[in-house]
């Protein structure tokens, strides 16, 4: 359909020619009348759209530098004369006369050449008047020239040749300035044939070499074939609009203009009429270059619409708009947007003006980077075809300042025609579907219209997931319209074949394969130490698109915040609304998150075949969100070549284990779609890069990162990928215990305790698996303050009763700023026989220490911490409360009495055991020292 406005500018370059009637002015010289009329043989006016005239007859009248005088004012020296558009002659139907048949004195054409004849009166330098009338012949343009006639004025040669206007109708302009010097013209008269060939011509049909017909020459038949040369516009929107324009010799550089509208019988402004008598039957193909589904392709599309050349009949209907939609599923495919440039109004030459699309007549300039496909058109008004190119317009700097839209340049050396035309490509915001469309298009026979969209790697489109026919639909609409009916054709495409050409071909999206692919772990897997961590998911051409992806990582592999601060939600607000700068507006720097929050990169490919497009984006440490203590914000821009659809974000929560401080991390749903271009993400690969983030755990039992990756359709993916670090056994395991008691000493009495684990600085070492303290047989457990307890729906909720609070808990550890810290409380639901000591630490997260409670039949109390995270801990301190009313602990006997010693059981990530035997700490040589001191006194 684009290809076909081009073709119609150069059939309008030789429909100027035929045309085409001068006359010049200057200062006070100038153009007297013009007129410009179609006949039919009788004489009466043509007002038949699409018709043959019998002739269609110009008139140039010069003004005369006086009443009494016959010469004209200033000498004319060359003259352009606009057509209506739509108007049209067909050099190609006519046989042409050779250059050096036409050149001397005399043409000696052959009489199947002319066209029709000229009256031109002019005055002699000895001031008579005398009439040249000369035949028009349809002669052989030179290169680069679309059509060309030839007359002889009084034995001087000059030509008329035709080009298009490039001012958005592509009407032809038929330019002279050839205008022989010597003759001072009164006015001329210039009648073009419809058709040449027809006998009625004989009366005026000069033959080779002799004088004309008028004035005593012979006649002569014509061999030429009963084709229609001249044809009125297919429009009947009004008068028809003839502009002439005249630069006199003497005042180079200051043209004059006048025009005139068409009119009827009465002498009235009219114009055609009969437009719903002209055919309009458009056919289209539209085939995608691959049968493959979810793969790269090219497009080829075809219009075609006979074009009735029968001289007695009609002409067909020329196309004014065209919409076409493609098939749901071929959508814009992201792999082009490697390497993809565009094309600028600069560079197209585009000219606003009146709110029409105009365009230089110079030759484009657009990066051969911007061109995605070729174009043909083919017209019975050229002997050959017109070829061109398609190019990508600049976002939001193009005639419809959107972000899509193409353009259809056509540069033919032979013809010299040289055509530009914009179209506006809208897709469906929800499904990408896409629809082009040509408004105001050039009124000229158009045949066929042939684009070619490239295919390959990087091909602008690609074909749906699923396998079936799809329908390519169109609305064409006539300059006929609206006396005219629109046309709507379409054609039907395959996809019949699987992509990579192998396998079941899915009927639906649901049933397309989803198995995406998948690696997780750190870079450098050794026990305890940092290292980069990536995770890689990719999915195959043909699969289910990703919409989503949760993961849980192995106990221990965790994150060090220290020193990270969080990315404000004002500014990852900024970041999701970030707006496409408009035409004309000044483009600001993306707005994101610190720099000081990057955790990591992401690399995201995008697009159907093997080379998609890959694009990075950052990850960063945010704050709680949906629930989770911790969230990672990825913005990632989404630009493909010169297109900047704005930012992904995508937040994902960081859920933390309670028990285990294991992370869980979900992702937001993945964008599938912005502003109507599919993302079509084919892989995302996430690297937390930043120095000493990642920490590997000390454990080095085989586990694995598992998760899952929704699909559009909903379904999901399992992921699974085995993790394990080594090294361990080379780790050290080193940790101290302090106990102390305070209070009461004597027997019955509840005094307050107080452990502290602390590990040595410097050095690598496993942490803490499994931790077990017993207390001598001097402590019992007072079972009368076992009541107060927590259940576990209290503690997951944070709504332990204040009655259960039995201590403090605090843990320093080098992966956060500040000591996590809480009470203790007596909790319930553990599956043991009495109430867990259950730490709450929080902080930047939050997690749970649950110790069982039981005796040691060696010792005496027990408690035994049987799962602790694997996260280092530089210091830790439980302080239980004593007291008759809040105190755990009893004492059997006076602990003044002897050394007391717990007995400890350490046992480590990496398997490493410790067992420590620390003294008991308490008050009584502080009792004896304050008695001493009293008996003195």
């Amino acid at each position: 359909m684009t290809a076909r406005k081009l073709l119609a500018f150069s059939l309008g370059l030789t429909l100027l020619l035929v045309c085409l009637t001068p006359a010049v002015s200057e200062a006070d010289f100038g153009i007297k009348s013009v007129t410009a009329t179609a006949f039919n043989q009788d004489g009466s006016i043509d007002t038949q759209a699409g018709s043959h005239p019998y002739a269609y007859t110009v008139k140039i009248e010069m003004n005369l530098q006086g009443n009494a005088s016959k010469s004209p004012e200033g000498t004319l020296h060359s003259l352009i004369v606009d057509l209506p558009p739509g108007m049209i002659a067909n050099p190609v139907g006519t046989p042409r006369c050779s250059r050096a048949d036409f050149e001397g004195i005399t043409p000696h054409c052959p009489p199947d050449t002319q066209v029709g004849i000229v009256h031109v009166p002019f005055v002699t330098l000895s001031g008579e008047d005398q009439l040249v009338e000369s035949p028009v012949y349809n002669t052989v343009p030179p290169l680069g020239t679309a059509a060309s006639l030839g007359l002889s004025l009084n034995n001087l040669n000059s030509f008329q040749e035709a080009s298009a206007r490039t001012d958005g109708d592509y009407g032809a302009r038929v330019s002279d300035v050839t205008i022989p010097s010597e003759l001072a013209i009164q006015s001329v008269t210039e009648t073009i044939w419809g058709v040449p060939g027809s006998e009625d011509h004989r009366p005026e049909r000069v033959c080779p070499g002799k004088a004309f017909p008028a004035v005593g020459g012979p006649t002569c038949a014509s061999e030429a074939p009963l084709t229609p040369f001249f044809t009125l516009p297919t429009s009947c929107t009004g008068p028809l609009q003839t502009t002439v324009q005249v630069e006199s010799l003497e005042s180079m550089g200051f043209p004059v203009r006048e025009t005139v509208l068409s009119k009827g019988d009465g002498g009235n402004p009219a114009g055609l009429d009969g437009c719903n008598a002209l055919e309009f039957e458009p056919e289209i193909s539209s085939q995608p270059t691959t049968n493959h589904a979810d793969s790269p392709t090219g497009l080829d599309v075809t219009v075609h619409q006979r074009q009735d050349e029968d001289f007695e009949g009609l002409a067909t209907a020329a196309l004014k708009d065209v919409k076409v939609t493609l098939p749901v599923g071929m959508t814009l495919n992201p792999s082009a947007g490697n390497g993809l440039a565009a094309c600028s109004n600069a560079q197209i030459g585009y000219q606003p003006s009146g709110g029409k699309i105009h365009f230089s007549e110079d030759s484009q300039s657009c990066p051969d980077a911007a061109k995605v496909g070729s174009v043909q058109i083919n017209s019975p008004l050229v002997d050959h075809k017109l070829s061109g190119s398609i190019y990508v317009a600049k976002p939001f700097e193009n005639p419809f300042g959107s972000l899509l839209a193409i353009y259809l340049a056509i540069e033919d050396e032979q013809s010299g025609v040289i055509a530009k035309l914009a179209g506006k490509v809208e897709p469906d915001p929800q499904t990408g579907q896409l629809t082009a469309s040509f408004t105001e298009n050039p009124q000229l026979p158009i045949e066929d219209i042939e684009t070619h969209f490239f295919n390959g790697a990087r091909a602008a489109l690609k074909t749906p997931l699923t396998c079936g026919t799809g329908t390519t639909t169109t609305t064409m609409v006539p300059w006929s319209t609206p006396e005219g009916a629109d046309a709507h054709p379409s054609d039907f495409s395959v996809i019949s074949v699987a992509a990579g050409g192998s396998g079941v071909c899915p009927s639906s999206e649901a049933t397309a394969p989803n198995s995406p692919a998948f690696t997780a772990g750190t870079v450098a897997p050794e026990a305890g130490a940092y290292s980069p961590f990536v995770l890689k998911l990719s999915r195959p051409d043909g699969s289910q698109q990703l919409t989503g992806l949760d993961t849980t990582l192995p106990k221990g592999l965790t994150g060090r915040l220290a020193g990270i601060p969080y990315c404000p939600e004002a500014d990852i607000s900024a970041a999701k609304s970030r707006e496409v700068p408009n035409q004309g507006a000044v483009e600001q720097a993306d707005p994101s998150c610190p720099a000081a929050s990057e955790v990591g990169t992401v690399t995201v490919g995008a697009g159907a075949g093997p080379t998609p497009l890959y694009v990075q984006g950052r990850a960063y440490l945010a704050g709680a969100y949906k629930g989770a203590p911790l969230s990672l914000v990825i913005i990632t821009p989404a630009v493909a070549g010169p297109f900047d659809l704005g930012a992904v974000v995508v937040r994902t929560a960081l859920y933390v284990d309670l028990f285990s401080a294991q992370i869980h991390a979900v992702s937001d749903p993945l964008p599938t779609i912005m502003q109507g271009i599919p993302l079509d993400v084919r892989s995302i690969a996430v690297t937390f890069g930043r120095p000493g983030f990642t920490l590997n755990p000390t454990s080095c039992d085989p586990t694995a990162i598992t998760g899952s990756a929704l699909a559009l359709t909903g379904q999901s993916a399992a992921l699974n990928e085995r993790f394990q670090v080594g090294g361990c056994k080379a780790l050290k395991f080193k940790p101290k215990l302090a106990i102390s008691l305070k209070g009461a000493v004597r027997r019955t009495g509840h005094p307050a305790l107080r452990a502290v684990v602390t590990y040595p600085k410097g050095g690598a070492y496993a942490n803490i698996a499994r931790a077990s303290v017993a207390l001598p047989h001097a402590e019992f457990l007072d079972q009368s303050n076992l009541d107060n307890v927590c259940t576990q729906p209290e503690l997951a909720t944070q709504t332990c009763p204040k009655r259960s609070i039995y201590g403090h808990v605090k843990a320093w550890t080098p992966l956060l700023d500040k000591p996590l810290e809480g009470n203790v409380y007596l909790g319930v639901g553990f599956g043991h026989q009495l109430p867990d000591l259950v730490g709450e630490l929080n902080g930047q997260l939050r997690v749970l220490l649950h110790g069982k409670v039981d005796t040691d039949s060696e010792n005496g109390i027990r408690n035994t911490f049987e799962a602790v995270p694997d996260a280092p801990v530089s210091k830790f301190v439980l302080e239980m409360q004593g007291g008759p009313k809040k105190g755990l602990l009893v004492n059997s006997e006076n602990i003044c009495a002897k050394t007391q010693l717990a007995t400890a059981n350490f046992i480590a990530q990496n398997g490493a055991l410790l067992s420590l035997r620390p003294r008991i700490a308490n008050s009584c040589a502080a009792k004896k020292s304050k008695g001493k001191h009293k008996g003195k006194r």
